[in-house]
């Protein structure tokens, strides 16, 4: 540990603001592109919701309980701050990709037993299992979909953001599903 770095977590230790906004100052465009840079290691587009999320993590962390995870750094084996900070920043952005990851495929799992209930008792028993099937015969990801934008009712910037995809994209996807839809019950009545 330099005598730089030594003196900067001292002073943030002590509750010194001047030493916590030189910290903040120095470090935070490292955290940022650390954050940025995981999610592209691991292919995934942030919303830039999500990057600032995990930016204020990353500070509160080192901020919780009287400093206490950054009274922890020691510069062991020459460790410098900033390859620390670099750590505790892809780690929590691994973390929350996991999260995503998670939700996402549970999602999945749940879509299949949310087409089975019939929400308008107005359609036909038949129709409503035409319906049913031309969803089961869906891609898992276009059922997740539809379970977010119709039976969830979810708005589409916020579609968006947990398919990790444009609001322009989700237009363009509900047309492509609205219409492969149609198509599979148009062949469904002719049969």
């Amino acid at each position: 540990m330099t005598e730089q770095e030594r003196t900067l977590i001292a002073g943030c230790a002590k509750g010194e603001k001047a030493a916590w906004d030189a910290f903040v100052r120095q470090y935070s465009n490292l955290i940022y592109h650390t954050i940025k840079k995981t999610f592209s290691l691991h292919h995934t587009e942030p919303t830039s919701d999500s990057v600032d999320d995990l930016f204020q993590e990353v500070f509160l962390s080192l901020v919780k309980d009287d400093f206490t995870q950054l009274r922890r750094f020691r510069g062991d084996n020459g460790c410098t701050l900033a390859s620390w900070l670099r750590m505790i920043a892809s780690r929590r952005t691994i973390d929350h990709l996991r999260k995503v990851k998670f939700q996402y495929d549970s999602l999945e799992d749940h879509v299949a037993d949310a087409t089975q209930e019939v929400r308008d008792p107005g359609i036909e028993q038949d129709q409503a299992k035409l319906i049913f099937q031309a969803i089961a015969e869906l891609s898992p990801h276009d059922r997740i979909f539809i379970d977010l934008l119709f039976r969830q009712e979810l708005p589409a910037p916020d579609v968006a953001a947990i398919l990790r995809i444009s609001v322009g994209a989700v237009y363009t996807q509900k047309s492509r599903i609205l219409a492969k839809l149609r198509e599979t019950l148009e062949k469904s009545r002719s049969l």
